[in-house]
C-alpha cells in the first residue's frame, strides 16, 4: 500500500555554501548544473535558499550592482529572508500549509528540506500547492466524520448515473431513531463514534455507494438492481437495518441501533435526484410514524405527510386547550380479581374527529419536542385525579407511561416531586411505566434517574417486556418493582412452546422479586393459565376496557 507523500519525496539534493562564498563562484555552480533549483547558504546557523530565478536576477545586475562588482562580493551581501526549513518526513498537506502561511513575498520560494542524516535538499512549492488544492476539492465531497461521500458527491455521482441510461435506480434513506438522546446522554464525541461505526457497516455492505447527508441520515444509491420490485427493495432495506443494529459498545455501553428507512426508485420518465430524495424522505417518516421500520414510497404517503404537519399543529393547540383526556384501565389481582391499580391512558377528544387513541398521534409527538409538554399534562391530570380518589376513600395506585425522550431528561424527577407535593398525594399512589427501548440508550443514566424517582416512593414498572433487547443483567441494575409481559406473548400462551417461554419469564421475575403483570388478557381461560404460571397481576379487556374517571369510579363502587 503506497505511503502518504512526504516532503522528502519531492526534494532534490542541493549544494550548501557558506556566507563567505563569492558570487562568481555561485554563478559557476549554477552553470555547472542546469537542472538545480538553486543553492542553500548557511550564515551563523541560519539557513537561506538562493533559488535559480533569484540568482539569475542578481547575476544580470538587476539588484543595482555592476556585474564586475557583484563578482567580488560575498554571498552574505545577497542573502534574502531566512528560508523555510522543514523535516523530510513532513506530510505534503502540512508542508503546503506552512508555505502558504509565509509572507506574501516569500510564498513562491522553494522549501529547504532537512533529512535525518544531516543532508539538505530543496523542494518546489508548486506541487505542494496543487496537492493541497486537490485535497481541499476532495474534502469538499467527503464527509469529514465518516469518510463517506457527502451530499455534493451524491449529487455528482447520482447525476452521472441517472443521465447515463434508463436502467432503474433506487435510493435508500436511513435515519437513526432517537439519536439526539444518544448525543445528550453520551456526549457528541461518543455519538460521533457511533455514527462512524454505523457508516463502516454500511460502507462494507455497499462500497462506494453510501453517503452521509448530515446528522444521522445516510443514503445508499443503487444502480445495479437485481430486482426492482418493492418487495426486493424492502427486503434489502430491512437487511441493512439488521446489519447496523449492533449492539456497538460505545464508552463501555452496549448500544443497539434502531433506525427507519425510506425507499424510492425511478419511474419511466422521472430520473431526478431531488425526486428520489423527497420520495425516500417521505417514506422514511412514514416508517417512523407507522413504526414499520421500512416503507417504499407510494403516492398516498405524500398526503399522509401533509396530514402529519397539520396534526402536530392541532396537537399543540389541543394540549393548551385541555383536549387530551385520560382513560383508566384496571389491573387486577390474578387470584382474587380485586382491582390492584389503574393505568392512565391518554386519548385526544378531537373537535372534528372525535375520540382518538394514542396510535393516531403519540408517535408524531414522540418525534417532536411536544412530547415533554404532553407528558407534563398527562402526569398532572393523573396525579390530580388520583388525589381526588384518595380523598374520596378509594386509595388505588395509578400508573403513567414515561416516553423515552422524557426519561432522558433530568427534569422529570423534579416534575414528579412537584406534582406529588402540589396535590398532597402519597408517592406510593403513583407508578411510572417505562419501556425497554427507553433505557437502552444509556442504562446507567436511566437507572440513576429511575432510582431518584423511586427514592420519592414512586413504584417503577417495565412495560412491554420481551419486545426489545433488555438483558437479564440490565434488569438486575434497574430499580424495578414490576415487570409487564408484552401482550404478544400472552396471545400465544395456548401454544405449549410459547407457554414455556412465559413460564421462564415468570420464574425469572420471581427470582428478581418483581411483581409480574400480564397485558392483553381477553378471556378467563388465558387468565387461569397465567395465574397458574405464577403471574401476580392481570390486565386486559376481560377485566375492563379503558374508561373515563366517572365510569371508572362507578365500576369500583
Amino acid at each position: 500500500m503506497p505511503h502518504a507523500p512526504v516532503l522528502g519525496d519531492l526534494a532534490t539534493p542541493v549544494t550548501v555554501i557558506d556566507a563567505d562564498t563569492g558570487v562568481g563562484e555561485i554563478e559557476a555552480l549554477i552553470r555547472a548544473d542546469p537542472e538545480t533549483l538553486g543553492l542553500v547558504a548557511v550564515d551563523d546557523g541560519t539557513t537561506y535558499v538562493l533559488d535559480r530565478p533569484y540568482l539569475e536576477s542578481v547575476l544580470a545586475g538587476r539588484l543595482g550592482y555592476g556585474r564586475a562588482l557583484m563578482f567580488r562580493r560575498p554571498a552574505r551581501s545577497i542573502l534574502p529572508e531566512p528560508a523555510l526549513v522543514l523535516p523530510a518526513a513532513t506530510a505534503w498537506d502540512d508542508a503546503a500549509r506552512a508555505v502558504l502561511n509565509r509572507p506574501a513575498g516569500a510564498k513562491s520560494l522553494p522549501v529547504v528540506v532537512s533529512f535525518d542524516d544531516g543532508r539538505l535538499g530543496i523542494a518546489p512549492v508548486g506541487p505542494l500547492v496543487e496537492h493541497l488544492s486537490r485535497r481541499y476539492e476532495s474534502l469538499a465531497q467527503d464527509d469529514v466524520l465518516t469518510g463517506l461521500g457527502n451530499r455534493r458527491r451524491l449529487a455528482e455521482v447520482a447525476g452521472d448515473v441517472l443521465a447515463r441510461d434508463d436502467r432503474p435506480v433506487a435510493l435508500l434513506l436511513i435515519d437513526l431513531d432517537r439519536f439526539k438522546e444518544i448525543n445528550d446522554e453520551l456526549g457528541h464525541s461518543r455519538g460521533d463514534d457511533l455514527l462512524r461505526r454505523v457508516a463502516s457497516v454500511l460502507a462494507e455492505a455497499f462500497p462506494d455507494r453510501v453517503y452521509r447527508l448530515g446528522g444521522d441520515e445516510f443514503v445508499v444509491l443503487l444502480d445495479d438492481l437485481a430486482d426492482e420490485s418493492d418487495e426486493y427493495l424492502e427486503k434489502l432495506a430491512r437487511r441493512l437495518l439488521h446489519d447496523i443494529q449492533g449492539p456497538f459498545t460505545v464508552a463501555g455501553v452496549p448500544i443497539t441501533v434502531e433506525a427507519s428507512a425510506g425507499v424510492a426508485r425511478t419511474t419511466p420518465g422521472r430520473r431526478d435526484l431531488g425526486d428520489l430524495l423527497a420520495g425516500a424522505d417521505t417514506a422514511m417518516y412514514a416508517a417512523k410514524r407507522h413504526r414499520t421500520a421500512v416503507e417504499v414510497w407510494r403516492p398516498e404517503l405524500a398526503a399522509e405527510s401533509t396530514t402529519d404537519l397539520r396534526l402536530l399543529a392541532e396537537l399543540r393547540t389541543a394540549i393548551d386547550r385541555g383536549e387530551l383526556v385520560l382513560y383508566y384501565q384496571p389491573l387486577v389481582d390474578a387470584r382474587t380479581g380485586r382491582v390492584e391499580s389503574l393505568e392512565a391512558l391518554v386519548r385526544w377528544d378531537h373537535p372534528r374527529h372525535g375520540l382518538l387513541t394514542p396510535a393516531a398521534f403519540l408517535a408524531e409527538a414522540e418525534r417532536s419536542e411536544m412530547i415533554t409538554a404532553m407528558t407534563d399534562r398527562i402526569l398532572a391530570d393523573a396525579v390530580r385525579q388520583t388525589a381526588r380518589w384518595h380523598r374520596d376513600g378509594w386509595r388505588v395506585p395509578v400508573a403513567v407511561n414515561l416516553p423515552a425522550p422524557v426519561l432522558a431528561q433530568d427534569r422529570i424527577v423534579g416534575v414528579i416531586a412537584g406534582l406529588l407535593a402540589e396535590y398532597d398525594l402519597p408517592a406510593g399512589a403513583l407508578k411510572v411505566e417505562i419501556t425497554e427501548s427507553a433505557v437502552m440508550t444509556r442504562p446507567e443514566r436511566s437507572a440513576d434517574r429511575l432510582r431518584a424517582i423511586r427514592e420519592l416512593g414512586v413504584r417503577i414498572a417495565m412495560d412491554d417486556f420481551g419486545t426489545g433487547y433488555t438483558s437479564l443483567a440490565l434488569l438486575t441494575r434497574l430499580p424495578l418493582d414490576e415487570l409487564k409481559l408484552d401482550r404478544s406473548f400472552v396471545h400465544r400462551i395456548h401454544d405449549p412452546r410459547e407457554r414455556a417461554i412465559v413460564e421462564a419469564v415468570a420464574a425469572m421475575a420471581r427470582g428478581l422479586r418483581l411483581t409480574l403483570v400480564a397485558e392483553g388478557v381477553e378471556d378467563q381461560q388465558t387468565a387461569d393459565i397465567l395465574r397458574d404460571a405464577g403471574f401476580d397481576v392481570l390486565q386486559g379487556y376481560h377485566f375492563g376496557r379503558p374508561a373515563p374517571p366517572v365510569e371508572t369510579t362507578r365500576r369500583a363502587a
